[in-house]
């Protein structure tokens, strides 16, 4: 939720060649979830001192979620719209129990092979050798492993594995983000994965994986009627305890403003300017739940409208046009400059 909560890189690039296992459970755990004894595992993201704890269930939301992905029966599925801190959480949980963590954004093009892995040349093998298993994979569909044994090639080709198989080998927690709007060629694998007792049946290699004791599987969801997102099957999404995250109340925002920028409690303009602006804010995803507007309003643009009178010296209504009217459709514009206009920031 906001631009000034800091993780260690836990990109695709940086997990490539990492073999680091999550640490070992301690005594200690936190709302039940156990805390690991390796806190500087590289993938362990950084503990977030500015986040506002929300109230589910007569629980805040830590509790909730860490008690949910304590329970290895099932996995951890968040839905809500864009920008409520879906990720959010799921970071400040592994910070406080020292789990690694890497994310894959889902969509239309993740592959199969991203996922989960795939046979690729050596950086020694021959070229010619290379050369011709591509073209029989290429001509014949065939295997890149099927292909390199039948030219003798076996050598020139090892198997990558992708980032959910490290996370189940190496017992990372792994979220699948906007999962709902993945084909069916990503979320095949994950569906023995979630099952109880789940295994990750690995093709290129015949493999079938075990996880890790410590491998712990999220998945996030933005509604339906978001572009390019489908409802998820009932049969997939039994699998999952389940936690809707709403945007927090503006109390809870000034909250988050006072803790993010540079607006300041007690000093009447900062005060009068994040009541306003969290009062916007809340008009407008009033507006996107009533769909009247399609464009969101995260806590993330908040922030940024915050900073931006903070720390560029915009005017409030200025900053509020610089980040929520820019970044609405064409369709919104109008609706949320009439929004903005409206307001009395004096």
């Amino acid at each position: 939720m906001t631009d000034r909560a800091t993780s260690k890189d836990s990109s695709v690039e940086r997990v490539a060649s990492l073999t680091r296992p999550a640490g070992a459970p301690t005594a200690e755990t936190y709302h039940g979830l156990p805390v690991l004894d390796d806190p500087d595992h590289p993938l362990v993201p950084n503990l977030d001192h500015t986040y506002i704890e929300r109230e589910l269930n007569d629980r805040a939301d830590v509790e909730l979620a860490a008690q949910f992905l304590a329970d290895e029966a099932y996995a951890l599925l968040l839905r809500g719209e864009t920008g409520v801190g879906k990720n959010r959480l799921i970071r400040q949980l592994c910070a406080h129990t020292n789990r690694p963590l890497v994310r894959v954004n889902f969509g239309s093009g993740t592959t199969y092979e991203e996922l989960v892995g795939e046979y690729a040349p050596d950086e020694t093998a021959e070229e010619t050798r290379v050369t011709r298993v591509e073209e029989l994979t290429q001509q014949h569909d065939l295997e890149a492993g099927e292909a390199a044994s039948l030219v003798g090639a076996e050598h020139a080709f090892s198997f990558r594995p992708g980032i959910l198989y490290r996370a189940v080998r190496h017992g990372w927690t792994f979220v699948a983000d906007e999962l709902n709007a993945a084909g069916p060629a990503a979320t095949m694998p994950l569906h023995g994965l979630t099952e109880r007792d789940g295994q990750l049946v690995v093709k290129p290699t015949a493999e079938v994986l075990d996880p890790h004791p410590q491998f712990r599987f999220v998945a996030t969801t933005n509604p339906p009627r978001y572009a390019g997102t489908s409802r998820l099957n009932d049969a997939f999404r039994s699998r999952f305890w389940e936690l809707h995250l709403d945007y927090l109340s503006p109390s809870a925002e000034r909250r988050l403003l006072y803790e993010t920028t540079d607006l300041q409690r007690g000093v009447d303009r900062d005060e009068r300017v994040a009541e306003r602006l969290t009062e916007l804010a809340a008009s407008l995803r009033a507006s996107h739940r009533n769909r009247d507007i399609a464009t969101p309003t995260s806590h993330r643009a908040v922030i940024k409208v915050g900073r931006l009178v903070t720390e560029f010296d915009l005017t409030p209504a200025a900053a509020a046009k610089q980040v929520f009217e820019a970044r609405a459709t064409v369709e919104d514009r109008t609706a949320v400059a009439k929004a903005i206009d409206s307001v009395r920031w004096d």
